[in-house]
């Protein structure tokens, strides 16, 4: 069993947050001065106001997600746990779609791993772990290629 914990930063989760609330509130304004009919305001311009309206909702909206919270992932012999905030999510090695490890000219300095299941993403960063990254990389590959070419040959023989 491998564990690896992804850390963010509590800081982004606030700017993300304080700049959407900014962007919303000052786009409400110009809204809410066109519908009330005070000042010179156009048309397109609230138009404009409106889209960077919602576009404030969805930065705030996005900082509570679950992939902008430390995350952990665990993986066993025949599945992986994903802990988040919000849950825990179990997966088996069959669900996994793709699995890709991305190694820069100067692999020293970090590395990637990209998970792809269902329909969800996982990016593992790697910063100066070159190692880490390489033993997770073949442990979870393994088992997803075994896993792979099991349910293929099951269903040949049927």
């Amino acid at each position: 069993m491998i564990n690896y914990h992804v850390r963010k930063k509590k800081r982004t989760r606030y700017t993300y947050r304080f700049v959407g609330f900014a962007i919303m509130l000052v786009c409400l304004s110009q809204v809410v001065m066109f519908i009330m009919g005070y000042g010179r305001a156009y048309k397109i311009g609230t138009f404009i106001a409106f889209a960077f309206l919602l576009y404030g909702a969805y930065l705030f909206a996005n900082s509570f997600r679950a992939g902008a919270y430390d995350i952990d992932f665990e993986f066993r012999e025949d599945d992986f746990i994903v802990h988040t905030k919000w849950g825990d999510r179990h997966y088996t090695y069959d669900e996994v779609n793709d699995i890709s490890q991305v190694i820069p000219d100067n692999e020293n300095i970090y590395s990637l791993l990209h998970i792809y299941v269902k329909n969800k993403n996982y990016i593992l960063p790697f910063s100066y772990k070159k190692e880490v990254a390489d033993k997770i990389y073949s442990y979870v590959n393994d088992r997803v290629m075994a896993a792979k070419l099991g349910g293929e040959m099951s269903d040949d023989d049927k």
